[in-house]
C-alpha cells in the first residue's frame, strides 16, 4: 500500500546505561512482538513499517535521518514512538506529540488511540496530556522521544510512554539513564498493556480509508471535549503583539518630533545594549570551534551525561568577561556616537522598547505561536516609568519580574525535569553554542531583551554629558563677590 503507519523504537542508550532494559529494550521488545504477532496475518490494508532507531539519546539522530530520506512524508499516515514501557510500577500510559522544535501531534491520531483502547477492552486508555501541559509542551516544543522529527516534518505522530505513581517518581529516576534500568526492574503485565494499546491503534488505523488533515495549533479540554483552535486563538495570539506595538506609537506620538523622531533618537541607546548581547551569542560559536565547548548534533548531550551536568568553567568564565567587555565598548561607543546629539529621555526609550517587544512577538507568532506564553510577564515592562530613588528599584523589580516564566521554566527543567539544578545554566549555554536555538531566534531574544534593559538602564550619553557640565562648570570663573 501507499500508505504507511510506522512504529518506531531506539535501540541506543545513555552512556550512563549498562542494560537499557526500559530505555528502551522495553519499546524494542514491543515493536518486535508486534510485528511478529501482525507479519502472521493475511495482508494488512496498509503498509507496516517497523524501525529501529539509533542516536535517539542525542536528539532523535535515526528518526531525523529517516525523515530527511523519506521521498514523499505523506505516505507516513500515522508513527506511534514506543519507549520506557516496562517497569513493574508503571500505572498508566501517557502520550507525548511534542515535536522537535517545532510542531505538536495531531489531536485526532491521540484521541482515536484512545478509542480504539477502550473498545479493545484495553484497561490502560493512553492519556491527552491536560491543556496548561499542552500550552507549555507547544511554548517549549523540545522532543525527547522518536516521534520528535516526525511530528516537525509534518508527520501525524505521538510518543507513547508509561506514567508513573508518585511513590515511585525517585526509584524511578535512580534507575533511569543508569546502570539501574535492569531486566528485574521489567514486567510483562506492564509490557503487554502498552503492547495492546498499540496493537488496538494499528487495526484501528488498517479499517480506515481517509485520515483527517489537522493543522496549526489547538488546546483540547477533555473534560468538556472542547478544543480551541483557528482564528479564535490567532487572534489572542497577535492581540498580544499589537498591544505592545499601539502602546509605542502612543508613546512617541507625544514626543516633539513624532514617533519616527522618537525611534530614532532612542535607537543608539537600544543598540548599545542589543549588540553585546548579540555578540555573546558569537563567543559561544567560536568557543565551539576552537574546542572549548563541545559540539553536538542536535541536542547538548543525554540526560545524566557527564557533559551535561559539569560546567567547563574556563568557557564559563571567559564568556562572562567576554560579554562584560562587549558590553563596555557598546556604551562607550553609543557615548561617542552621542555627543552633540540629542539625548534621548526615558520617553524615547520607551517607544522604541515597546516597538521592538512588538515585532519580536509577531516572529514568534510565525515561528511557534505559543511560545509567546513565555513573554506574558512582559506586560508588566508596561509599568516601568522611568522612576528616580527608590522608585528606580521599583522599575528594576518590574523588569526582573518580566522574566517570571523563563524563571520557572529554569526550574522545572533545571530542578524538576532534568534534575540538573544550576547545571541547567551550562546546558542553557550549550543550547546556544551549537545553534539549538538558532541565530536568528538568539538575536531576537537578545533584541527584546535589550529591549527591556533599555527601560532601566541610563543611556551612556546621559552620563558624559554631566561629566562635561560639570568639567565645564569647575573651569568656568567664580562671579560670586564673596568668593572673590
Amino acid at each position: 500500500s501507499e500508505k504507511i503507519i510506522l512504529v518506531v523504537a531506539h535501540h541506543d542508550q545513555s552512556p550512563e546505561t549498562v542494560q537499557g532494559a526500559d530505555n528502551d529494550g522495553s519499546g524494542i521488545a514491543i515493536m518486535l512482538h508486534l510485528a511478529e504477532i501482525l507479519a502472521a496475518e493475511q495482508q494488512l490494508p496498509h503498509s507496516l513499517l517497523f524501525m529501529s532507531s539509533d542516536g535517539e539519546e542525542y536528539g532523535m539522530l535515526g528518526t531525523r535521518r529517516l525523515v530527511s530520506v523519506e521521498d514523499d512524508l505523506d505516505k507516513i499516515v500515522a508513527a506511534v514512538s514506543l519507549d520506557n514501557l516496562g517497569k513493574w510500577f508503571y500505572d498508566g500510559l501517557e502520550m507525548s506529540p511534542i515535536g522537535q522544535f517545532r510542531g505538536y501531534g495531531p489531536l485526532w491520531l491521540q484521541r482515536l488511540a484512545q478509542e480504539s483502547a477502550r473498545a479493545a477492552g484495553d484497561s490502560w486508555i493512553p492519556q491527552i496530556r491536560a491543556p496548561l501541559f499542552q500550552a507549555l509542551n507547544q511554548a517549549v516544543p523540545i522532543s525527547f522521544m522518536d516521534q520528535g522529527p516526525l511530528v516537525a516534518a509534518g508527520v501525524p505522530a505521538f510518543g507513547l510512554a508509561a506514567t508513573v505513581p508518585a511513590d515511585y517518581a525517585d526509584l524511578h529516576w535512580e534507575t533511569f539513564h543508569s546502570p539501574g534500568d535492569t531486566m528485574e526492574l521489567q514486567s510483562a503485565d506492564v509490557l503487554q498493556q502498552a503492547g495492546l494499546a498499540t496493537e488496538a491503534l494499528i487495526r484501528q488505523l488498517n479499517t480506515m480509508t481517509d485520515f483527517p488533515a489537522e493543522r496549526g495549533p489547538y488546546l483540547y479540554d477533555q473534560e468538556r471535549d472542547s478544543v480551541l483552535r483557528g482564528l479564535p486563538l490567532w487572534l489572542l495570539f497577535l492581540a498580544f503583539g499589537a498591544l505592545f506595538v499601539v502602546a509605542s506609537v502612543l508613546t512617541g506620538r507625544k514626543l516633539p518630533g513624532g514617533f519616527g523622531n522618537a525611534l530614532k533618537i532612542a535607537l543608539p541607546h537600544f543598540v548599545s545594549l542589543w549588540l553585546p548581547l548579540t555578540g555573546a551569542l558569537l563567543i559561544l560559536y567560536i568557543f565551539v570551534e576552537i574546542g572549548l565547548m563541545d559540539s553536538f548534533a542536535v541536542y547538548p548531550a543525554a540526560q545524566k551525561d557527564p557533559d551535561m551536568i559539569n560546567p567547563r568553567w574556563l568557557a564559563v568564565i571567559l564568556w562572562l568577561v567576554g560579554f562584560w567587555e562587549l558590553l563596555q565598548l557598546g556604551r562607550r561607543l553609543a557615548g561617542l556616537y552621542m555627543t552633540g546629539r540629542p539625548a534621548p529621555t526615558f520617553a524615547h526609550a520607551r517607544s522604541l522598547a515597546l516597538l521592538i517587544v512588538g515585532l519580536g512577538a509577531f516572529y514568534i507568532a510565525v515561528i511557534n505561536p505559543f511560545t509567546l506564553l513565555l513573554i506574558v510577564p512582559l506586560l508588566l515592562w508596561l509599568l516601568i516609568g522611568g522612576r528616580s530613588g527608590l522608585g528606580r528599584v521599583l522599575d528594576w523589580l518590574l523588569f526582573l519580574a518580566g522574566g517570571l516564566i523563563i524563571y520557572l521554566l529554569v526550574h522545572v527543567f533545571g530542578f524538576q525535569v532534568l534534575r540538573i539544578d544550576l547545571a541547567i545554566l551550562w546546558y542553557l549555554m550549550m543550547m546556544f553554542s551549537i545553534q539549538m536555538v538558532s541565530f536568528p531566534t538568539g538575536a531576537i531574544i537578545a533584541a527584546m531583551l535589550a529591549a527591556g534593559l533599555s527601560l532601566v538602564v541610563k543611556p551612556a550619553i546621559g552620563r558624559r554629558r554631566t561629566e562635561a557640565r560639570k568639567a565645564a562648570a569647575e573651569a568656568t570663573p567664580s562671579t560670586d563677590p564673596a568668593a572673590s
